[in-house]
């Protein structure tokens, strides 16, 4: 459960991060509000497979 939560928070970092430095470059919808929630939650989802394998190895690796 630890792993799970913390992978969460961990892709909330990077995304946050990634959508502050890149910022919406994706078209995902007409409304400028709703395209930025949109890109940051493709950044999320982008994120937790990176965030997994970086709390899996680390915490293993301990």
């Amino acid at each position: 459960m630890a792993v799970f939560i913390l992978t969460l928070a961990l892709s909330l970092f990077i995304a946050g991060g990634i959508w502050l430095t890149v910022g919406s470059r994706l078209q995902l919808s007409e409304d400028d509000e709703q395209n930025e929630w949109l890109n940051f939650a493709a950044y999320y989802l982008g994120a937790v497979p990176l965030s997994f394998v970086l709390i899996f190895f680390g915490i293993g690796g301990l």
